[in-house]
């Protein structure tokens, strides 16, 4: 029961470090894609800024993270119906 818990921890932080992948690489490209015309965020301006910042690192740490907790996780499933 415990891998399972930690499997779930590792898969968790690899997909919020590909949100800020992808959040932080469509702001660097497009940095009005996120905003509305009328209406002005603080805190969305904030986040995309913060995520503008760190996508590159969330991207180079995020996806293998993930990858690699989703295979476990799969195999330990695999293993336990065998």
């Amino acid at each position: 029961m415990k891998g399972r818990k930690s499997g779930a921890v590792f898969i968790f932080v690899g997909v919020l470090l590909i949100v800020i992948f992808a959040v932080g690489l469509t702001c660097s490209r497009n940095p009005g894609a996120f905003m509305q015309q009328y209406r002005y965020s603080i805190a969305l301006e904030h986040f995309c800024s913060f995520c503008e910042y760190w996508w590159l690192p969330a991207g180079i740490i995020g996806i293998p993270t993930f990858l690699i907790s989703l295979i476990v996780s799969l195999v330990r499933e695999h293993k336990e119906n065998s």
